[in-house]
């Protein structure tokens, strides 16, 4: 039974065109798209796939100058490529991976956050929404936070292994909840 425009309870057969229409209009994806009712994938924005986009770009940016500066003869096009990140990290040496002796633009826990960011945005896999990443993105803070204490405090060398991933896991959540937000707000 529902109510119709005159106060009265009529049953769904009853009820005016619109109002059935309007009870069964597919409702919102995550993708910012309309669902199907014939069950076929939805089409994500076009403002949703550049930001993706760029997101993976950015994030493959510091490896793609690793790679590049450890195989072509960059110069200071190279040099130039690898400061654009001197703001972002102490990237220290020993805390840096190395790549036929040329160190990352970032040390191995930013180069991490960048691979998530990236990995994040080509997958952005599983669809929660951002309320059901915030715990995920506090336990993986405090993941990282206490790989950080314990290597800074003496109690084990600088592991690039625990680094990068737990800066990959960091930047993967933090993209994959940022385009699940941006997914559900209007375009």
């Amino acid at each position: 039974m529902t109510a119709c425009a005159s106060g009265r309870e009529t049953s769904a057969a009853q009820a005016p065109a619109s109002d059935r229409a309007a009870a069964q209009a597919p409702s919102a994806g995550l993708d910012g798209a309309a669902a199907r009712p014939s069950g076929g994938s939805t089409a994500p924005s076009p403002r949703l796939s550049a930001v993706r986009c760029a997101l993976a770009l950015v994030g493959a940016l510091p490896w793609c100058i690793l790679l590049a500066r450890s195989t072509l003869p960059l110069g200071g096009l190279g040099a130039a490529l690898d400061r654009l990140f001197a703001p972002l990290c102490h990237r220290m040496p020993e805390r840096s991976l190395a790549l036929e002796g040329v160190v990352m633009p970032l040390c191995s826990r930013c180069a991490g956050i960048f691979a998530g960011v990236a990995a994040g945005a080509a997958i952005a896999r599983p669809r929660l929404a951002m309320a059901a990443w915030r715990p995920i993105l506090i336990a993986l803070s405090a993941l990282m936070t206490l790989d950080v204490a314990t290597q800074d405090l003496g109690l084990r060398p600088p592991w690039h292994a625990t680094r990068v991933a737990t800066g990959l896991a960091f930047g993967y959540a933090v993209t994959a909840g940022f385009l699940a937000q941006l997914a559900r707000r209007p375009a």
